[in-house]
């Protein structure tokens, strides 16, 4: 079953859509008994769809907070890196897709390696992949006696990279390809810029979470290209920790993104992503 629309008006789509990374996380409470002796158990009944491995540093916590007066930046929790906490990545044979995984939080992610890899969308393959996976996981946690994930927050992030050559080729041009901008000042008198960085946050309706929004010149590492990134990372908690309320906040974050990549860009960029609705 595909994912339920919250808001009215199908889900705009587009043929070729600029995306380079889709991750979705779910954070937790920090499971006690959690050691770093489990990360390799839990890769024993992963392996044949994931047979490669690396180490990073844990993913900071980052909660949203709501309340009255201005808007709070979500909070950060930091912790001491050890063995135990450290963040480990279960990677599939074409590097494309894997599973991360430290004791409060899970991810699912697909990237691109080479640079020409198409995305896999979100209902078909993303979705699907995420609910099985989070399954098997719950069931291994559940399996090893590591405690009940009490989930605190969901998050859905999606990286698009617009290449240079591929509808810009300078920084004000670039800026044709979101809504709502120009390409010189009030007065003309400054020159056309070096780098590009932009940020905003759209408060979701009745506190469900927030989409943020970046967007930056970058020099990809995958191919040394030059691109304008734009970032959005949807976050918020789900009524519950059940697979049914987690999924929905899911498809909720992944909607906003959806809607709100749209609304940030231009009608020219979409003509050159193909929109399809």
């Amino acid at each position: 079953m595909g994912a339920k629309l919250v808001y009215p008006g199908p889900l705009p789509e587009f043929e070729s859509p600029p995306v380079s990374e889709v991750a979705l996380s779910v954070e937790f409470l920090p499971l006690p008994a959690w050691r770093s002796s489990h990360a390799g158990l839990y890769w024993s009944y992963i392996r044949k769809d994931y047979p490669h491995t690396d180490v990073q540093p844990p993913v900071p916590s980052q909660i949203e907070k709501f309340g009255e007066g201005l808007w709070q930046p979500p909070m950060l929790r930091f912790e001491v890196s050890n063995a135990d906490v450290t963040r480990s990545w279960f990677i599939a044979e074409d590097r494309t897709r894997l599973i991360q995984v430290q004791r409060d939080r899970f991810i699912i992610n697909w990237r691109k390696v080479h640079g020409d890899e198409i995305y896999p969308r979100y209902d078909k393959e993303m979705r699907p992949l995420f609910e099985r996976e989070w399954r098997h996981f719950k069931q291994f946690v559940n399996d090893e006696n590591l405690g009940p994930i009490d989930v605190q927050q969901c998050e859905v992030t999606y990286v698009n990279d617009v290449i240079k050559g591929e509808g810009w080729n300078t920084i004000p041009e670039s800026l044709t390809l979101l809504s709502h901008w120009v390409d010189q000042g009030s007065d003309g008198f400054l020159p056309a810029p070096e780098r590009l960085n932009m940020a905003a946050s759209f408060r979701m309706p009745d506190d469900q979470g927030r989409l943020h929004f970046t967007t930056q010149y970058v020099l990809r590492q995958i191919d040394n290209r030059e691109a304008i990134q734009m970032h959005f990372v949807a976050r918020g908690k789900p009524k519950s920790s059940s697979n049914h309320d987690v999924i929905s906040w899911l498809d909720l974050g992944r909607e906003w993104i959806v809607r709100g990549f749209t609304d940030v860009t231009s009608r020219r960029a979409h003509g050159l992503w193909k929109r399809r609705r």
